[in-house]
């Protein structure tokens, strides 16, 4: 452990190195916006579920955040580990001293990020997957009137024609979100997911870098083939998303903030669609 006086520095280091990385952030913004940048560099309801979207507005864009809460009661795939958070530390009188805890959970708990690793052997890891791949054009097509009555719907290839009847063909590299309607918290790991045949023409006649899910899975329950399309495809696929509804179909970029685990299958996500 550092002494108290190398603590403060090392805050105060990182304090004035954020608020340069957002100034310069900021200024890529005006310049061209996040929508633009994926447009170029990507060619080649919950926890304790807030009552509205969390949203901003900088420099005139919305950020939506498609991410649930992590805590200990968020729904977990049956026979995952548990979230657990303990204290390991506080804030002592007169602000002395720092909080910490200890934090134990599965990679694939909350709104996560799976790896090609999580079902293909020879798959890459979480650390490995390019950073542009995170940054995407982002594509919701809703199914939700179909699954209000069927919990194990899918999205289908007609489903996808019909979305680009309305939109437009989806852009090469883009992630394409399923939104059924059915959150972790009511629909658990029984809920709605995609068609293995909507997911391979999803990656070879559109070249997407991810699929993802408001539900715990991209599979229905009992079902592998949408995880092994996508990820022995070499993409990634994100699960429990939040807040699709509050997003248009088309026209939004999706920032993947996922923690670069050495080795691992998966990882906890902070997911942000911007437009």
């Amino acid at each position: 452990m550092c002494d108290d006086e190398l603590v403060r520095h090392a805050h105060e280091e990182a304090r004035r190195f954020s608020r340069r990385t957002a100034l310069q952030m900021t200024g890529g913004l005006a310049a061209g916006g996040v929508v633009g940048a994926v447009a170029f560099g990507a060619s080649g309801e919950a926890s304790a579920a807030p009552a509205e979207p969390p949203t901003t507005e900088p420099q005139g864009r919305r950020v939506i955040d498609l991410t649930h809460v992590l805590s200990g009661d968020f729904p977990q795939w049956p026979g995952n580990a548990p979230v657990v958070a303990v204290p390991t530390s506080a804030v002592g009188p007169g602000n002395r001293g720092f909080a910490t805890r200890w934090m134990s959970f599965s990679e694939h708990s909350g709104t996560h990020v799976d790896a090609p690793a999580h079902k293909i052997g020879n798959g890459i890891t979480i650390d490995r997957i390019a950073a542009q791949d995170l940054v995407a054009p982002l594509a919701v097509i809703s199914i939700a009137a179909r699954a209000r009555t069927n919990r194990r719907a899918t999205l289908t290839e007609r489903d996808v024609e019909e979305y680009e009847r309305r939109h437009g063909r989806i852009p090469r590299g883009a992630l394409v979100a399923l939104h059924s309607g059915w959150q972790p918290r009511t629909g658990g790991p029984d809920a709605p997911g995609f068609d293995p045949d909507a997911v391979l023409m999803l990656v070879r006649e559109r070249d997407v870098v991810a699929i993802g899910t408001d539900t715990l899975s991209v599979d229905v329950r009992g079902a592998v083939g949408a995880h092994t399309a996508i990820l022995g495809a070499g993409r990634y696929a994100v699960e429990a998303m939040a807040n699709l509804s509050s997003v248009q179909p088309a026209g939004a970029a999706v920032v993947v903030g996922v923690p670069r685990f050495a080795g691992g299958t998966g990882a906890p996500a902070r997911v942000l669609a911007v437009g």
